[in-house]
């Protein structure tokens, strides 16, 4: 098997899609317990979230460079891939940017903003919408069983 930039940004692709879950989870966490340390890590998660999913979209072009002559691309799926992508991408990006901005007005010790904490949560969850709706997008790419209107075929066995 070898190993290109289609398989690098499969398996890079995972990491901003976690990736907002996770820091959502640690800053509704530290909501929960009250925690500016807990919070600021959340935030911190985020910044650095949207620094990496930047670099992780730019493998995409690539791949796509690579595998449009395969019998089986269809300019189309790859196309509205892309498209919602560029759309989590932004979210993704703004939201670290007012996770930094949180970060940086809690600076010396100050108290973090309530209502900043909360865009950037708010700002997570939309990301990790998008990014669940992009991902839907990249896998009917190559799998027909995820397309709209998909029938197994006649005689296809079902194991529970």
């Amino acid at each position: 098997m070898n190993f290109g930039m289609p398989e690098l940004h499969l398996m890079l692709n995972h990491i901003p899609i976690l990736g907002t879950i996770f820091a959502g989870i640690v800053i509704v966490w530290g909501m929960f317990r009250r925690s500016a340390d807990i919070l600021r890590f959340g935030l911190g998660a985020t910044v650095v979230l949207a620094a990496v999913t930047y670099p992780i979209f730019l493998t995409g072009h690539e791949a796509e460079e690579q595998v449009e002559h395969e019998s089986w691309f269809n300019d189309e799926r790859v196309h509205e891939h892309e498209e919602r992508a560029e759309s989590a991408l932004v979210a993704t990006l703004i939201t670290g940017v007012v996770a930094l901005f949180t970060l940086w007005r809690a600076r010396g010790g100050k108290p973090l903003t309530t209502t900043l904490v909360g865009a950037s949560l708010t700002g997570l969850l939309v990301a990790a919408a998008l990014f669940a709706w992009t991902a839907l997008a990249g896998g009917v790419i190559r799998h027909e069983e995820l397309r709209a209107g998909f029938t197994p075929a006649a005689g296809a066995h079902h194991e529970d």
